[in-house]
């Protein structure tokens, strides 16, 4: 197996699993009265004790830059995790139609990468805008249903 296939497999599968685990879970402790605070203040626990597995078995430097871009990663992450943890407990929001959504944030990661990396010398427009669609009109069934 290539060793792109593999870093596919395990940065992109594997995560979307657990990103579906996790997304279930947070409807669960949303029913069962988990606020959008106790709940970013659990996970943020979890990923710590993560965090000190993977630096312990992965070691990585750290600088001031990567610190930085580091914690403005967890910030935008808490506050969309916030904001679903929200949606689930005030509105009742099912996580089946609001999950959909809110993962449109490929297509805003992708645009994002296409500029800033400059990703768009290396992508394939046709297939990318093919799926893009894809994303949205999955998206808007999804919502809609």
């Amino acid at each position: 197996m290539k060793p792109q296939t593999i870093g596919l497999l395990v940065g992109g599968l594997a995560p979307a699993v657990g990103y579906a685990i996790f997304a279930i879970a947070t409807k669960f402790a949303s029913q069962a009265g988990l606020g959008a605070g106790p709940l970013l203040v659990l996970v943020g626990a979890a990923c710590v004790a993560c965090g000190a597995v993977f630096w312990k078995f992965l070691p990585a430097d750290i600088n001031m830059v990567s610190a930085g871009w580091g914690l403005f990663a967890g910030i935008a992450w808490a506050l969309g995790t916030g904001l679903v943890s929200v949606a689930l407990s005030r509105w009742n929001v099912p996580i089946s139609k609001l999950n959909p959504i809110y993962n449109t944030n490929t297509l805003i990661t992708v645009l994002l990468g296409l500029v800033i990396f400059s990703e768009w010398k290396q992508a394939n427009p046709l297939p990318l805008l093919g799926g893009a669609a894809l994303i949205l009109a999955g998206s808007l069934l999804v919502s809609n249903a």
